[in-house]
């Protein structure tokens, strides 16, 4: 039997986590898109739990972000 996740609820958190931290450096949507390579309405997609993102996109994102994939997943 496949094991159940609250995917909704993986998705937002992920975004909060990704939110909370480019607030944190001060980086707009756009900066952080600019620097981790990616579109900023992905980006916005991805923060709001709307997009879901590629292990290699998280780890553009929490290298950009100066932190680590497991850290943005910590609360997930």
């Amino acid at each position: 039997m496949p094991v159940e996740v609250d995917e909704t609820a993986i998705l937002l958190a992920l975004g909060r986590a990704i939110t909370a931290r480019r607030d944190e450096l001060g980086l707009s949507q756009r900066g952080l898109a600019t620097e981790a390579g990616l579109d900023r309405v992905f980006l916005r997609g991805i923060e709001d739990g709307t997009r879901k993102a590629t292990v290699v996109t998280l780890i553009r994102l929490a290298t950009a972000l100066d932190t680590t994939a497991a850290a943005l997943l910590a609360d997930c």
